[in-house]
């Protein structure tokens, strides 16, 4: 299947008051590698609004393995895993610089839906 891996870096507006990154960023920057490789896909968002269709998450799932802390910079890996007829998983990995292993793992699951009739 297809998949992206694009930079990342926490910055201050995506740590908690303790200094650890606050959940919202994670989405950020899978959102940014979705919206990346579907746009490499010839799908880009701008594309599947005009011609009356959305995407939205119906599934989200999020496992923290280790902190990602202010700075820190590392890659947000993100991979199409199962295309169903009206739906498409995808799993994602952030990895910070110089570690062995993934700090965040998860998946998502997307529907694809005709706006103007919401199915």
């Amino acid at each position: 299947m297809r998949s992206i891996t694009i930079p990342f870096e926490v910055l201050w507006a995506d740590v908690d008051p303790l200094g650890f990154i606050y959940y919202p960023a994670i989405f950020r920057f899978v959102t940014q590698a979705e919206s990346t490789l579907f746009r490499l896909l010839g799908f880009p968002d701008a594309r599947l609004l005009d011609e009356g269709y959305g995407k939205p998450r119906v599934h989200l799932e999020v496992h923290y393995h280790r902190p990602l802390v202010l700075h820190d910079t590392g890659t947000c890996t993100l991979r199409i895993t199962d295309v169903r007829h009206t739906a498409i998983r995808m799993d994602f990995a952030l990895q910070r610089n110089g570690d062995d292993g993934p700090a965040v793992t998860g998946h998502l699951m997307c529907a694809f839906i005709e706006l103007a009739r919401r199915r």
